[in-house]
């Protein structure tokens, strides 16, 4: 659910504007905004202040070189980021610069060789591999040592010239001709479709004019690095092929070197950059006030169950010299920023809804949504003990793993757990362990509902399919007519009332005709869906014939598509029978091989498609029927300092 928001305005004496906007921050729970409206002409915008606006560029520069240099620290090594209050100028920017320049000026210097070590590691195969195509060219060359070469007086040139037209080559030799008479060798081989390899030998004393002639003509030449330039053919794809083997041990070093370099000063740097990321948002956030002759003018928003202690707080932290002005958003108002709370159990699912998007303030958070159906359509979808299993402990390792590093993916590994957990219960439904490896091993089907490979349960699950899209996406029709309600949106409320009668209308008249209900239900089953369709058609205006029909179309649409449930899952058993078959298809040590192969791809695919898939249904099926994006998010004055990490006080916010 999304958390009431309260507008505060705050109003106290100049003289003690530091103070206030020190313990806001400190607080860490007010989101500030610009304060007073465009017309009130009684506030007036902070004067501007070269001296502050100078000192915030030197924070923003300081802040991105900490950040450089902290990111060369190892994860393992990187000390934990925490809050820190701090006064306006109460730090020296210059000051801190200068003291980390020396190490900054080491590490750009270990880094500088860092990355040309690995620039190396990337371009030297382009090198080698054309060179050693050019090698079997000219074996006589190929023989001859850098030390003969030189003595021979002999230079070598590897080319590769374009295929713009057929005839380069014999045009490239004619010239060399004129230009050298004999006193060449020139060898070529395809290198692909659109290029030839060439290796000319020449004088060393031609060396000049070949090389103009090589400038004129539509050549591209191999240049060699600066180190090999000097060799001969052979000696350089020798020197290049060593080089090849010795630079992952290098690479391997300068990292070291850097590690070694940075990891003594993280938490300095750490210490350092809390203290210039809470300076730069408290001289950013004087922006946001207003003043007149004597007093300052500052608004925002905090949580509405949170004010009570909030204004205690503030009036013992200021002395008495603040007063603060609640009140309550309108119904619809665009600026009041979105903090989402729900149970602890959906909490790891509002990631994904605001991957989609921030709710719309006031709108439905559908958190809760997502967390009571995304694991059970993941569940359906795997339906298999083994693969269960094997998720289960992988997401309980990553949940483990990654539970302070990267909260995000703290979340998405509690989903993994929750929607394994449903993959156990429907893998006993199912009678799936591996494919058909526990009905093998037991000797009958153990499923407690359904063997899904089998024929016979074709039809159940793809009704069941079906009767999962119904309920999930007249949920979302439901939640779409109270949040129109709620808006006070009329048109929207009786669109979605007469698609919800439409459906009711047509699944009774189905229902009917499977003999699944007493036929005394068609009439009242076509008058609910005649009503329906007329009220989406009135409501369409002059367009209503054309645009009601595509509208309950769709809808009809989205509850289909739920069958990617039924087909989603019966790719995943088939596969895990087609790899038990193979298994079994030659010797053992084979059928171990390509068996734990294809399970191992299948169990890829389960833990990626179903997800999707999963997410796919909530985000265009379901949610399109109510949820409202393009809300603000909720930063709290003071979060910015950290870099990446959890406060204690979002934390203490979030629970």
């Amino acid at each position: 659910m999304l958390t009431p928001m309260t507008r505060v305005r705050m109003i106290g004496p100049k003289s003690a504007l530091v103070q206030a906007i020190e313990e806001l921050h400190t607080l860490g729970i007010v989101h500030l905004d610009v304060a007073g409206a465009a017309s009130d002409s009684a506030l007036d915008s902070v004067p501007e202040d070269h001296r502050r606006d100078r000192h915030r560029d030197e924070l923003s520069l300081l802040l991105v070189e900490l950040d450089a240099l902290l990111s060369l620290v190892p994860a393992t090594d990187r000390p934990a980021a925490v809050a820190g209050d701090h006064v306006p100028g109460s730090i020296d920017a210059s000051a801190m610069r200068a003291a980390i320049a020396p190490t900054v000026h080491e590490v750009e210097e270990r880094v500088r060789e860092l990355e040309e070590l690995e620039a190396e590691a990337v371009v030297l195969p382009r090198y080698v591999q054309p060179l050693r195509q050019l090698l079997p060219l000219v074996p006589w060359l190929a023989d001859l040592s850098d030390r003969e070469l030189a003595l021979l007086r002999l230079d070598t040139a590897a080319l590769v010239l374009n295929l713009d037209d057929d005839t380069v080559v014999s045009l490239l030799r004619a010239e060399l001709e004129v230009e050298l008479g004999e006193r060449f060798e020139l060898v070529a081989t395809p290198v692909d479709e659109s290029t030839v390899g060439c290796v000319l030998v020449f004088p060393h004393d031609a060396g000049d004019s070949v090389h103009g002639l090589l400038g004129r003509e539509h050549v591209r030449h191999v240049a060699l690095p600066t180190r090999y330039s000097q060799l001969s053919l052979r000696g350089a794809v020798e020197a290049m092929e060593e080089r090849e083997r010795l630079l992952p041990a290098a690479i391997q070093g300068a990292e070291e070197a850097v590690r070694e370099l940075v990891v003594p000063h993280a938490a300095e740097w750490q210490l350092y950059r809390t203290a210039a990321a809470a300076e730069l948002e408290q001289l950013e956030a004087i922006g946001l006030l207003r003043m007149t002759d004597r007093a300052y003018v500052m608004e925002g928003w905090w949580p509405r169950s949170q004010g009570g202690t909030l204004r205690e707080e503030l009036d013992r932290r200021l002395d008495g010299q603040v007063a603060i002005e609640e009140s309550k958003p309108a119904r619809v108002d665009s600026r009041v920023p979105v903090l989402l709370h729900n149970v602890r159990l959906a909490r790891p699912f509002e990631a994904l809804v605001e991957f989609l998007d921030v709710p719309r303030s006031a709108s439905l958070d559908p958190s809760l949504v997502m967390c009571l159906f995304l694991p059970l359509m993941f569940g359906i979808m795997v339906g298999d003990v083994g693969y269960g299993v094997i998720l289960l402990f992988l997401g309980l390792y990553a949940r483990r793993r990654f539970a302070r590093s990267a909260p995000v993916l703290r979340d998405i590994s509690f989903v993994l757990v929750f929607g394994a957990a449903w993959s156990l219960v429907f893998g006993v439904l199912f009678g799936e362990f591996f494919g058909d490896v526990g009905k093998r091993i037991v000797g009958y089907d153990w499923a407690v509902w359904m063997y899904r490979p089998g024929a016979e349960a074709l039809e159940p699950l793809l009704l069941f399919a079906i009767a999962i899209g119904i309920v999930h996406v007249v949920l979302g029709i439901v939640l779409g007519m109270w949040q129109a309600a709620r808006f006070r949106e009329p048109r929207t409320l009786l669109d979605r009332l007469g698609t919800l009668l439409v459906l009711i209308g047509l699944f009774t008249v189905a229902g009917v005709a499977a003999d699944q209900l007493p036929e005394g239900a068609m009439t009242p089953a076509v008058a609910l869906a005649v009503v329906g369709l007329v009220l989406v058609l009135s409501l369409h205006g002059a367009m209503g014939l054309v645009m009601g029909p595509l509208e309950l179309l769709g809808t009809l649409g989205n509850i289909l598509s739920y069958l990617r449930l039924a087909a989603v899952g019966l790719a995943s058993a088939y596969l895990a029978i087609v790899a038990n078959e193979l298994a079994l298809a030659g010797p053992i040590w084979l059928g171990i091989i390509v068996g734990t192969f294809f399970h191992t791809l299948n169990l890829a695919l389960a833990g990626f498609s179903p997800m999707v898939q999963a997410l796919r249904l909530h985000y265009v099926e379901c949610f399109s029927k109510f949820f409202e994006g393009g809300g603000t998010p909720f930063h709290p004055f003071g979060e910015r300092q950290t870099m990446g990490a959890e406060t204690p006080r979002a934390v203490e916010q979030s629970t």
